[in-house]
Formats: structure tokens, sequence, C-alpha cells
């Protein structure tokens, strides 16, 4: 088999019929199972390097159980060949790529989000692995549940806490950026804030339309993008649990998925929940819906004059200005900080 797309009709093992490519890139295809007669997703293993993935890394995948891990239904090699595949329930209800683009989710959702995700995550590491790849592509939804996907290129951890590098650029940690860079844990913590970074803004670290060679230079260097300034909405005290999360020092992130988890959930209490919106010829804006008895509120920032901006902040049902919070004008070069500051105002 080559790397081409397998064509529609195309059967494994007599057993799973290939309907469809799913996304655009890797091997991924929706497939009928014939013998439990369902529709489920086949993810072909190509060797690495000339070698096939090891068993003991597929009977892993196999026996990992967590609420927040796609399950593997079977693991298998194709008959007459050194291709591996394994074989997952098909998830209908899309990815959070899509859910967060192109503005991201409001604050509650990307952190619920982002907690769910680093409990899945978690558990590949209590079994001696790490992914290697989280992103917002690889978390599926299940309705409101989220589901960490892609655990076939999980990896065992070697003696030293480390395994090959994988990843996608928009991601990658930066000591896994070089060409000899190397995975483990805290690179997977990396991964996970960058995840969530993008469910906040609708952007990545590094701007992903870049070419690689210039994402892998700004992300081996650190050179990354402030939450504070792509999101000015976002709460400081997450903001700060993010930017801890993608600290270009691996010894200074959190020691655990979990431990990132949970820190972001502790993050949002009694905060408002805001979420950017996008209104035409305005700057930046953004709407924090009524709840635990306080008003709903909106912001918005428009031109005013050439060089400056004006934001207010106004509650949306009346358009009367919230008490205490004055319109404010400021040079657009200052925008993002001013913004920030606003913010914190209403919080």
């Amino acid at each position: 088999m080559t790397k081409t797309a397998l064509p529609p009709g195309t059967t494994i093992n007599d057993r799973y019929e290939l309907s469809r490519k799913l996304g655009s890139d890797g091997d991924v295809y929706e497939a009928h199972d014939r013998y439990l007669d369902k529709k489920v997703a086949l993810k072909l293993l190509r060797p690495d390097g000339g070698r096939p993935q090891s068993w003991d890394e597929a009977k892993r995948l196999e026996q990992l159980r967590s609420r927040f891990i796609v399950p593997v239904l079977n693991a298998d090699v194709v008959t007459n060949s050194d291709l591996r595949f394994i074989t997952t329930p098909l998830l209908p209800h899309g990815d959070l790529e899509a859910d967060a683009r192109p503005v991201g989710l409001s604050v509650l959702t990307a952190v619920r989000f982002g907690h769910q995700l680093s409990a899945g995550v978690d558990a590949i590491h209590a079994a001696g692995m790490v992914h290697r790849d989280i992103k917002p592509a690889n978390g599926l939804r299940d309705e409101d549940r989220i589901l960490v996907s892609d655990v076939a290129f999980c990896s065992i951890l070697d003696p030293n806490g480390e395994a090959p590098r994988q990843g996608s650029w928009c991601t990658l940690a930066p000591e896994t950026a070089p060409d000899d860079g190397r995975c483990s844990i805290r690179s997977d913590v990396y991964s996970l804030a960058a995840t969530v970074f993008y469910l906040l803004s609708g952007e990545y670290p590094v701007d992903h339309r870049l070419p690689r060679a210039e994402q892998q230079k700004l992300i081996a260097s650190g050179a990354l993008r402030n939450i504070s300034a792509v999101a000015p909405h976002v709460p400081r005290t997450v903001a700060t649990v993010v930017r801890r999360g993608m600290n270009a020092d691996p010894d200074a992130r959190y020691a655990s998925a979990a431990d990132f988890g949970n820190a972001l959930v502790t993050a949002v209490r009694r905060r408002r929940d805001w979420r950017r919106t996008v209104h035409a010829g305005h700057v930046y804006c953004a709407a924090s819906p009524a709840s635990s008895g306080r008003k709903a509120i909106s912001v918005c920032s428009e031109e005013a004059t050439r060089g400056t901006i004006t934001m207010r902040a106004f509650h949306p049902t009346t358009g009367r200005a919230v008490a205490g919070v004055p319109e404010n004008t400021t040079r657009t070069s200052r925008s993002s900080t001013a913004l920030r500051t606003y913010f914190a105002l209403l919080a």
C-alpha cells in the first residue's frame, strides 16, 4: 500500500470496508465493520523508519480506559503487509479545532474542555506513555464531552522519561522542535496549554499560516505569542496558568497534565465568562452573559480618530453604560494593554 488515499470499497482483512478518508492528513478512514455491523474509524500505522510500531504499545492502547479517551476497539496487522492499524468508534460531532475557529470558545467552555483533555492525557501518562500530538483537532466531541483521539502514536517512555519526537507544529514544545528533539510528559503539558491557548482565542501560539521552517525557528527559540495580547478578554488568572503551561523551561511547567487541568479550573472560580464577538468595523469586542445574579455585559472597542480607539462597557439589553466603568480612549498602539485593563475592571 502507498500513501495515496485508498479508494472507497477497499476491504481490509475481509472485515473493514473503507467508505471515505477522514481529515486532510493522516491515514484515517471511515469504515464499515462487517463483524459488528457498525461504522468505525480505522487508522493505518505506517512503518516509522522501516520499523512497524511496537505491539506492546498497541496492547497498552487497547487497555487504556478513561471517560476522556477515544477507546481502541481493535489493533491488528493488514494481511500480507507490514502495515498495522487500529479501529476506534466513529464520533460524528466534530473536533475542537473547528469548534473554536475563528475567535475561540467562551472562557468557561475552553477551561472545561481543557480540563477534560488533561484528564485523558493524564491517563495516558499513568500507563507509562506520552501522547506526542495533543492539539485541538485531536480533541473530539461526544456531545458535551471531549475525548482525546489519535492515540495511535502514543509512545512508551524510555528510562529517561523520554520518547522519539512526534507532533504538529501548531502545539509543539520548544525543546521538541529541533530535529533531534524528544517528547516527555512536560512536552505534553506544553501541548495541552497551547491547545487551550487556541480554544480561548482561535489562534495558535505561533501563527500556523507561516512557512513551516519559520514556525520551527520561532518555536525552538521560544518566541511565542502572549495569550493576553491575542485575547485580552481572558482573565489574568487563566492567562497565568496558560503561560506557565507553555513556559520555555520544561521544569517550570506544571509537573503533570492533571496539575495543569486542575489549575485551569481553579483560575476561573468566581470569574465572569467572556467570549469574543465580532462586529463589523469594530476593533475588538467580547460579551459576558448574565449569571449568578450578575447582569450581561458587552465590551466594544471602535476606532475613534486616526490612531486611537474608544472602549465602552454596556448592558446589551438596555444599551446603558456599566456603572463605574467610563468610556476610555487610548492610542491604537496601546490597545491590547488598555483592553486587558478594561476587562480586569469588569472581572
